[in-house]
């Protein structure tokens, strides 16, 4: 692999639990997958919580104990799905819970006071403004979140989360090679991967790939998605005449191995979410071009990325020719990327932060279970 795995670590046993909610299972599958396997090759048992209704069997790895929840699907029994998955938690033995916002974090919660267990919530959006989290996220020991834009926006929100965040980028493996314009004689081709929800977020972008096809650009489109906007967006498309350039198809899965065949990757508009394909699409080597986002802080014009304004037909025109017109500089854009996420997302400093953080958790609470009526300090401090 590209990366190296961390090693095993001294200091307390860690024995995690994932409690991932089919959502954040859909979205981050590979990021939880980067982390078992660096746990795996760490030397240290995980659990993973999950419904049935994902293939989970993507992500397991060896040591990784699989435990469906719920066990029984109709909701009537949810009392009795919480008595089987906390039997088989006791059986397992785990020393921490660790689960994603929103997601599970309520039953993380109640599963916290029955095992007494820390619990660690990762947070991996940008928090609306009108929405308070501090109460949601009162009994997590250690709150981790992947970029810095997060962390300021809840830092903003719920200043008292100041002493529980930890800032632990998302890890990737970069391939040794640049899939950006690397084979000669090909057609360029473009990959976007984004929800058909909104058929104005395409509307700009299938316009200018209209003109670009006007003035004699052979290139390939590839639109991954689904949602309620879908038969506009075909609509248009055949209205455009660009049946032929512009392929419709739902999501992929490994969406590495699809962007493996690409040369652009089109991020076509921001969302609150970390954008776990936008950092799988760097880690390959393609150029990415789109609109600005604020949230990985993965995105720096004419360092790692072409931005352009999302609203303006003729300036994302523009920016597509020149990507186009200008192979080895959209090339160049795509290895700083690749470069920026050698450097700060590597999959091997991820793993280790996590290990310091649950040590960390643990120390924390296990301190709290000596002074029950005090609040340990912060446990970096002790």
């Amino acid at each position: 692999m590209p990366d190296q795995l961390t090693e095993s670590s001294p200091g307390m046993p860690v024995k995690p639990v994932f409690l991932v909610g089919k959502p954040v299972f859909q979205q981050y599958s590979s990021y939880i997958r980067r982390i078992l396997v660096g746990l795996s090759g760490a030397a240290h048992a995980s659990a993973l919580v999950c419904p049935s209704c994902v293939d989970s069997q993507a992500i397991l790895c060896p040591s990784v104990e699989q435990i469906e929840h719920p066990a029984l699907r109709l909701p009537i029994f949810w009392s009795q799905n919480r008595k089987i998955l906390l039997d088989r938690l006791l059986r397992f033995k785990p020393t921490i819970l660790h689960t994603f916002y929103p997601g599970q974090i309520h039953l993380a919660h109640w599963l916290s006071k029955q095992l007494e267990l820390p619990c660690v919530v990762t947070f991996h959006k940008q928090p609306p403004r009108r929405v308070c989290f501090e109460k949601s996220l009162r009994h997590a020991v250690k709150v981790i979140v992947p970029s810095e834009p997060i962390a300021d926006h809840l830092l903003q929100k719920c200043p008292g989360l100041k002493d529980r965040i930890e800032h632990i980028r998302i890890g990737s493996f970069v391939e040794d090679q640049c899939c950006c314009f690397s084979r000669d004689g090909h057609i360029a081709s473009l990959i976007v991967a984004h929800p058909l929800n909104s058929f104005k977020r395409f509307e700009p972008f299938l316009n200018a790939v209209r003109h670009l096809v006007l003035d004699g650009f052979e290139i390939m489109v590839a639109i991954m998605g689904k949602g309620k906007a879908e038969k506009a967006i075909r609509a248009y498309i055949r209205k455009l005449g660009l049946t032929s350039t512009v392929t419709v198809v739902p999501p992929i899965r490994p969406m590495r191995s699809v962007f493996s065949g690409a040369d652009i990757y089109v991020h076509l508009s921001e969302s609150r979410d970390f954008d776990a394909q936008l950092l799988e699409a760097m880690s390959v080597g393609l150029a990415v071009v789109g609109s600005p986002e604020k949230v990985s802080g993965l995105m720096v014009d004419g360092q790692t990325a072409a931005l352009w304004d999302p609203q303006d037909e003729l300036n994302i025109y523009g920016c597509l020719k020149n990507m186009l017109g200008q192979r080895e500089k959209s090339r160049q854009l795509a290895q700083n990327a690749q470069a920026h996420l050698r450097q700060n997302n590597s999959v091997s400093q991820m793993v280790d932060k996590l290990m310091v953080t649950y040590t960390e958790a643990q120390q924390w609470h296990k301190q709290s279970l000596k002074t029950p009526d005090e609040t340990p300090s912060d446990p970096q401090a002790q």
